[in-house]
């Protein structure tokens, strides 16, 4: 069982280098700019993330869990990447990056497609994109723009979806589905629950594995990545009638 404690890396980027990182955003992106009003494309706090807990890589083991904490989310892919070099070793990092991946497509369909698809096997990369392009749309009886404000710790329906800060994701090991392999990717599928108020059980599936197969994401082996995460992209509740989504940072 690899034991981790907690690694916490300051990610040097300063505002200026950030504010000069625009591009353009097809297929509907909003150039960085929240809904919720804050314009996340110009971040002015140096960009931080730290990972706790354990979660054994080759045998299941009921009841364990880990959380990433960070103060906002990642600009760039750059920055994305450099989260991925504090977390994405671990299984639960893969899951907190791919929260962040989706937040970052909500914002910029373009820098958050690459992070995305740095993050997941290509047919669940695919299959991600296809529907965020829905639950992002501009339908609003399906539109979900606090989907990834629901995966929060603090966050909830009745308050809009407003986290705690800092930003926390809370995973823990699938007590019920053992470690199967994966013949394709010559690896363990870890099954794992991400918490949640946006459902009413509490929680949402992820899988993740670290595999070294030619043309798959995560660097020979170096980091996980989402085999499969249906949970992260179905609706979560919609937001209480007397409350309002105030954005993320």
């Amino acid at each position: 069982m690899k034991t981790i404690g907690t690694l916490l890396m300051t990610l040097g980027i300063m505002a200026c280098a950030l504010a000069c990182d625009k591009e353009n955003t097809p297929d509907g992106g909003d150039d960085g700019r929240d809904k919720g009003g804050n314009d996340s494309g110009n971040p002015t706090e140096v960009f931080s993330v730290k990972i706790t807990g354990a979660i054994d890589h080759s045998t299941h083991t009921p009841n364990q869990s880990g959380t990433v904490e960070f103060n906002r989310f990642p600009a760039t892919v750059d920055e994305f990447k450099q989260a991925r070099d504090v977390i994405g070793g671990e299984p639960h990092g893969a899951v907190a990056l791919q929260i962040m991946a989706f937040e970052m497509y909500r914002r910029d369909r373009k820098k958050g497609e690459a992070c995305i698809r740095l993050n997941n096997v290509t047919t669940n990369a695919n299959e991600s994109v296809r529907r965020l392009k829905d639950l992002f749309s501009s339908d609003p009886n399906y539109t979900r723009p606090y989907q990834m404000a629901a995966f929060l710790k603090g966050a909830t329906p009745q308050n809009g979806y407003r986290p705690t800060k800092p930003y926390t994701i809370e995973v823990r090991v699938n007590n019920g589905i053992e470690y199967q392999a994966s013949s394709i990717y010559d690896a363990k599928v870890i099954y794992l629950q991400v918490l949640t108020a946006g459902t009413d059980g509490g929680a949402r599936n992820i899988d993740v594995l670290k595999t070294k197969k030619p043309g798959t994401p995560g660097e020979n082996g170096k980091f996980f990545i989402v085999f499969n995460s249906p949970g992260l992209d179905s609706q979560v509740k919609k937001i209480a009638s007397d409350a309002s989504f105030k954005g993320l940072e």
